[in-house]
């Protein structure tokens, strides 16, 4: 057996698939076998990974999708099995950051000004235009590398290097040329871009076609930038000052690159320096790329259309129910998540199952038809047929309310031992509770660039986690949350732990009120609160409050709280 197959009392969890490594398998969950739909849910991945790059990076769609302003990524990579193996989806994900950076550091706007200031003839111009987008390849790369995307582009790189020197002709080449530097000037190592180029291809260590002989110069060249592009560039502040930076760096080498480079042959699609040698590879790569257009362009509406369901924007229905309708911030659903482990302290547990026994309701169940157990005198007809007279009763106890708890994930709980607590007590509470109500979920907010996100923090199973961080907007997040309730006759209950007060958005005051007017009884769990957190939380919250100072004594505070809420 595999050692990647686990199982747990013979029963087979999940199985290894080959291919299925990657930095997104630890946190893209949400997949689907179906094309049309895992095509859908990897762009919406896409789309948030690249709204972390910058504002204006625009509309993230896959090409031969509708597109006003934006990046139209090629999904070939990835097409052909479903769901996407992890290892192709860092590939997409590691070219939508490198598309992304260009956006944002006005790639395209410079390449034209630098064309329009060089006035090249068409060829040299033909040459430029690959000469310019590897530098900036490189500047991207280089950008991604402080950060964790940097194993992204990485990766990406490595991919179109490879797929790329399946289409190199006989050197020397521009395309060669440029795809030996970017591999060296953006090695995440920092150091390849530092040594002389050594061919260590079959062909070189044959000395029949040595590389160095064609590249060991311009090469020398063109690593001759990448320290200011490394060290420099970054840290000049304002786009246009570091596009101009760029713009000029590039072109204080062109001359002598297109010295090197003049009767050389870009690829084999040059039009100046190739007849149609190749003319037959390019029309069949073509035809490839027309077909997956024309599969983009029929699915494009169903795409954007599974895309609109998942964004679910609550700030209107917020602002429909408060007062200050100007202090309302925007809050939106979230499905960016992290599995995290079981922590689940067993002796809480215990006790907490005991207090909630306690006030849960009593349902007696028979089991009929029996051949053993006790008598059931109404089939006692059946004895001289089946014999099957016997019925067995058990009582079974549930919390009949709708539940839902709602953790404070803010920037206050960020602190790594209280962070680490709240989860302990958050997994451990709503445990207790789902024993008791399978249908009670479990909800966290925090604040991401000015949006506050609600995320649902446990599905099919098994416990996620978000990022604390950002502001307390607790009167959205309660409202926002409050809404998913269903009503029904019993009245439902919405359990909020925090550390402390509302410091952003409408407050809590039309919170309570919402709730109280839609019969929801909302109750609030003060967790690690300090003495002046304590008094702003009463301020807010008055008798619907409890405090936990240790963790002990959450039972005798959960059977406080619901006896208050079952007299109120």
């Amino acid at each position: 057996m595999n050692p990647r197959i686990h199982a747990n009392d013979n029963i087979i969890e999940r199985f290894y698939i080959p291919g299925g490594d990657g930095y997104s398998a630890f946190w893209r969950r949400d997949k689907s076998p179906i094309e049309v739909l895992e095509l859908s849910k990897v762009l919406v991945s896409l789309r948030k990974i690249s709204s972390h790059i910058g504002r204006n990076v625009g509309t993230v769609v896959w090409s031969g999708m509708e597109l006003k302003d934006g990046i139209a990524l090629d999904p070939t990579p990835i097409m052909g099995k479903y769901p996407v193996p992890a290892f192709k989806t860092d590939i997409m994900v590691g070219r939508t950051i490198q598309l992304s950076y260009e956006k944002t550091e006005w790639s395209e706007r410079y390449k034209q000004l630098s064309l329009s200031q060089l006035d090249l003839p068409d060829n040299y111009a033909y040459k430029f235009n690959l000469f310019f987008d590897m530098c900036e390849k490189v500047y991207t790369d280089l950008l991604a590398n402080v950060s964790v995307l940097g194993n992204y582009t990485e990766k990406a790189r490595l991919w179109e290097i490879k797929e790329k020197r399946k289409t190199f002709i006989n050197p020397p080449t521009d395309i060669e040329l440029y795809h030996l530097w970017w591999d060296m000037a953006a090695d995440r190592k920092g150091l390849k871009y530092k040594e002389e180029y050594v061919d260590r291809s079959v062909g070189g260590l044959l000395e029949r076609t040595n590389l160095e002989k064609f590249y060991k110069k311009p090469l020398r060249m063109l690593n001759s930038i990448v320290d200011r592009l490394r060290y420099e560039c970054p840290r000049i502040a304002g786009v246009s000052e570091r596009g101009s930076f760029r713009k000029e760096l590039y072109l204080s080498i062109w001359p002598g690159i297109l010295e090197q480079i003049r009767f050389w042959p870009t690829d084999r699609s040059d039009p100046f320096l190739l007849a149609d040698k190749y003319q037959d590879d390019i029309e069949k790569d073509d035809k490839k790329k027309k077909a997956v257009k024309a599969t983009l362009i029929s699915y494009a509406d169903t795409i954007e259309k599974t895309i609109r369901k998942k964004a679910a924007d609550y700030t209107e229905k917020v602002r429909s129910n408060v007062k200050n309708v100007d202090d309302v911030v925007r809050i939106k659903g979230n499905d960016v998540i992290m599995r995290v482990k079981n922590k689940v302290d067993k002796k809480l547990l215990h006790n907490l199952q005991f207090i909630l026994k306690s006030v849960a309701h009593r349902k007696t169940v028979y089991s009929r038809g029996l051949k053993s157990g006790k008598i059931d005198r109404r089939r006692l007809y059946r004895a001289s047929t089946t014999g099957t007279v016997f019925n067995h009763k058990k009582d079974l106890f549930r919390m009949v309310n709708n539940i839902v708890l709602l953790l404070d994930a803010t920037g206050s709980m960020a602190e790594p031992n209280k962070w680490n607590q709240s989860e302990i007590l958050i997994q451990t509470l709503f445990t207790a509770l789902v024993n008791y109500n399978p249908n009670a979920r479990l909800f966290a907010y925090n604040e991401v660039k000015n949006i506050c996100h609600l995320t649902e923090l446990y599905m099919n199973g098994i416990f996620y986690t978000v990022l604390p961080h950002g502001q307390t907007a607790s009167g959205e997040a309660i409202i926002a949350t409050a809404l998913k309730l269903k009503s029904t006759q019993k009245k439902p209950l919405l359990i909020h732990i925090t550390d402390g007060a509302s410091n952003w958005g409408c407050g809590v005051v039309d919170a309570i009120k919402f709730c109280a007017k839609r019969k929801i009884n909302l109750l609030t769990l003060g967790v690690g609160c300090s003495p002046g957190a304590k008094d702003a939380l009463k301020k807010e919250y008055g008798n619907l409050l409890q405090f936990l100072d240790k963790t002990d004594d959450l039972p005798h505070l959960l059977r406080k709280l619901l006896n208050y809420s079952k007299w109120n």
